[in-house]
């Protein structure tokens, strides 16, 4: 496969992991035991069985959404592959009363390696998308 068809390959399964999730389904973002995720909502865990359990869990609270993935870079070295994304979606989560919905923006960087068996998601960093702010103004989200 070349870097081209891999990368188009790639981004489809980001972009349909990605509506699964922002409509209930983390079973996406399940990772190897080696796998990392640096998730939107804060902290980090690394892969096995019980990232898979929490990314069910967590994806579980939005109730549905629609979303769209923009392509920024990526490139295949070797066995290992990468994707930089913005994700946009709006969604409504199950804690909020139906029918109000939400911006759910996200940067993300994607890393993927190739088995014998086809490519398995290795690491996911991704954070809210925020609009530009002064330093003033983004050091009071780390207090």
């Amino acid at each position: 496969m070349t870097q081209d068809a891999t990368l188009t390959h790639l981004l489809e399964r980001c972009r349909r992991d990605h509506l699964a999730w922002i409509n209930g389904d983390g079973s996406g973002y399940e990772l190897p035991d080696d796998g990392t995720i640096l998730g939107a909502i804060g902290g980090h865990s690394s892969g096995g069985e019980e990232t898979g359990r929490r990314q069910v869990a967590l994806a579980s609270q939005w109730r549905v959404g629609t979303g769209t993935i923009e392509f920024i870079n990526g490139g295949v070295e070797g066995d290992l592959a990468w994707l930089t994304l913005i994700e946009r979606g709006r969604v409504e989560l199950t804690t909020d009363p139906a029918g109000t919905e939400r911006r759910w923006d996200l940067r993300v960087t994607e890393v993927f390696r190739r088995s014998h068996d086809g490519w398995h998601r290795l690491h996911r960093h991704a954070d809210p998308l925020v609009d530009r702010r002064v330093l003033a103004e983004v050091t009071l989200l780390l207090v």
